[in-house]
C-alpha cells in the first residue's frame, strides 16, 4: 500500500513538472516573438481615445511589436495645424478632418480601425418629458431625439421650464454640445442639423448655407461657452445632472465605454439614445511617417486590439456587437470644403456676437 502511494504521487509529481515546462516553453516562445527594441512613435489624438491608448493592455501588444506609444490628446480641429509638430500620426475622430489633415500633408493612405454613433446622453426623467413634447420619437421600433423638433422648438425659443412645469431650468430647449471651432463631435452636431435642415440631404454645396446658416448658428451660439473637448463635455453630463445637462451630443462609445475612468455608473438614470437622423464617426488614423503606418495596422489588425476598444464603447471594424444596434436613421457629414466654409461663418457670427435673420 506504501509503495502504491509513494508511486502515484511521483506520477503526479511528473505530470506537474511537465507541464511547468511545456507552460515555460509556451512562455519563452511567446517571449521570443516579441520585439527587442522599440522604436518610440508619436501621436496626437482626439480626446475620447486617449484612455484606450494608454490601457496597459494596448501598451503590451504594441510593445510586443516593438512599438511605444507616446500621445497628446487634443480636439480634432486642432489637429488640422499640429501635425507639422513632429508627429508620427494623426488619429482624429472623423473622415474629413483625417482627409483634410491628408491633403495637408500630402498622405494617400489611412486606416479605420472603428467607429462612434453620435448619440445624446440625457435622463430617463427628461426622456419622460420630451416624450410628452413629441421629441423622442419612435422610428423602426427604436426610441430616438427627433433633431427636427428640437430645431423647432429652439427656434420658438421654448424653455424647459415651459415643457416641464417642475423644472428650474429656463433655458431655451437644445442639445449640449462642444465647441465646433476645436472639437469634432460639434462638428458631427453640425452635419446632423444642416442635413435636417436641408430636407433631409447632406449639404453639398456653399450656395445652401446662407439659408441654413441662421438655424446652425443660433443652435451654436445659443449655448454660451462650450467645452472644447468631447471628453470634458461628458464628464459634465456625468457630474452636471439633469437640470444643468438634460442632453448631450456624445460618442456612442463613451457612453458604452466600461472599463476607463470616466464611464457610466450603474444604477443610474443615465439614458443613451440616437439623435435622428445621426453619424457615423469614423475614427481615422493618418499615417505621418512609417511608423506611423505600423501603428494604424495593428490597430486595424490586431484581434486583442480589437477586443479592448469594444470595451472601450468603439465598434471595431469586420464586427457587430450585439449591444451596439445600428441606427434607425444616418446621414453622411459634408466634405471638408463645405464643413470649412460653414465655421468660417459660425467664426463671424461669434464675433459679431448675433446670428443672422
Amino acid at each position: 500500500m506504501r509503495l502504491r502511494l509513494l508511486a502515484v504521487v511521483m506520477a503526479v509529481l511528473l505530470i506537474l513538472v511537465v507541464v511547468w515546462q511545456v507552460t515555460r516553453r509556451g512562455e519563452s516562445v511567446a517571449a521570443a516573438q516579441c520585439a527587442t527594441a522599440q522604436t518610440e512613435v508619436n501621436g496626437i489624438v482626439g480626446s475620447e481615445k486617449e484612455a484606450y491608448l494608454e490601457d496597459p493592455r494596448v501598451a503590451d501588444v504594441f510593445r510586443c511589436a516593438g512599438l511605444t506609444l507616446r500621445i497628446d490628446g487634443d480636439g480634432s480641429r486642432d489637429m488640422v495645424s499640429r501635425v507639422a509638430s513632429g508627429y508620427d500620426f494623426a488619429f482624429p475622430s472623423s473622415t474629413p478632418t483625417a482627409e483634410k489633415i491628408m491633403q495637408t500633408r500630402g498622405v494617400a493612405e489611412s486606416y479605420k480601425p472603428f467607429s462612434s454613433v453620435m448619440g445624446v446622453a440625457t435622463w430617463k426623467p427628461t426622456v419622460d418629458v420630451l416624450r410628452s413634447a413629441g421629441v423622442v420619437e419612435r422610428v423602426k421600433d427604436r426610441e430616438v431625439v427627433s433633431i427636427r423638433k428640437l430645431i423647432e422648438m429652439s427656434g420658438r425659443g421654448t424653455t424647459w421650464k415651459k415643457i416641464n412645469a417642475g423644472s428650474p431650468n429656463g433655458n431655451v430647449v437644445m442639445l449640449r454640445t462642444t465647441d465646433p471651432a476645436d472639437s469634432n463631435s460639434a462638428i458631427m452636431f453640425l452635419s446632423i442639423a444642416s442635413a435636417v435642415l436641408n430636407d433631409d440631404r447632406p449639404v453639398s454645396g456653399a450656395d445652401t448655407l446662407p439659408e441654413l446658416l441662421p438655424d446652425l448658428c443660433r443652435l451654436v451660439l445659443d449655448q454660451g461657452t462650450k467645452p472644447n473637448t468631447s471628453g470634458v463635455l461628458f464628464e459634465e453630463y456625468l457630474t452636471g445632472g439633469a437640470e444643468r445637462i438634460p442632453m448631450a451630443l456624445v460618442y456612442e462609445s463613451q457612453f458604452l465605454d466600461t472599463v476607463s475612468g470616466q464611464k457610466v455608473p450603474a444604477g443610474g438614470d443615465h439614458v443613451l439614445l440616437f439623435p435622428n437622423p445621426t453619424v457615423y464617426a469614423w475614427h481615422t488614423l493618418v499615417p505621418l511617417t512609417p511608423a506611423g503606418s505600423d501603428v494604424g495596422k495593428l490597430l486595424r489588425d490586431d484581434e486583442t486590439l480589437k477586443d479592448i476598444a469594444a470595451e472601450y464603447g468603439f465598434r471595431p471594424q469586420g464586427r457587430t456587437l450585439a449591444d451596439r444596434p445600428n441606427p434607425p436613421v444616418v446621414v453622411e457629414p459634408p466634405d471638408y470644403q463645405v464643413l470649412e466654409l460653414l465655421l468660417g461663418h459660425l467664426a463671424e457670427q461669434r464675433k459679431a456676437a448675433q446670428c443672422p435673420k
